[in-house]
């Protein structure tokens, strides 16, 4: 497995196993889904990865996927995270 470096707010491909496909599919289940994600890295520990796709500016994210470390197959940085500069008006 290839395991994270990354820090918060970098951009990162996150390939996981979805083993809820079993629910949803009509045939029967040929194994989990193989699953590819790409969102803002909000928190990584031994348990899970916490990414967003669409963030608030003064709060947490409101948009994103928990994923069980257990199912995570591969995690890559796609792009470090950026300093905003502010500006006072």
């Amino acid at each position: 497995m290839n395991f994270l470096r990354s820090k918060a707010n970098d951009i990162v491909e996150v390939i996981f196993d979805d083993p809820a496909e079993y629910d949803t599919n009509v045939e029967p289940p040929a194994g989990p889904v193989e699953c590819v994600v790409i969102g803002w890295l909000e928190e990584k520990t031994s348990k899970l990865i916490r990414i967003a796709w669409l963030k608030e500016t003064r709060d947490k994210p409101y948009v994103g996927m928990c994923i069980p470390m257990g199912c995570v197959k591969k995690i890559r940085t796609i792009a470090k995270a950026k300093k905003l500069e502010v500006f006072a008006k």
